[in-house]
């Protein structure tokens, strides 16, 4: 398996999963997940834009 399907396949999961749990996975954040699964930003860059967004501070 690719780099790029592994990525694929994790952020399908984890949507899947937080939809089942009742959660909405909004536009922004399927934007950079796309950005994440293009390989154009990594996984802390997709985790910093997600806290960013949501006013969380630094981990």
């Amino acid at each position: 398996m690719d780099e790029r399907t592994r990525r694929s396949l994790v952020i399908r999961d984890g949507m899947h999963s937080a939809e089942l749990e009742g959660g909405h996975v909004t536009a922004a954040y399927r934007r950079d997940a796309q950005d994440y699964i293009d390989g154009h930003i990594n996984e802390d860059d997709l985790i910093r834009r997600t806290r960013v967004r949501y006013g969380l501070e630094a981990a």
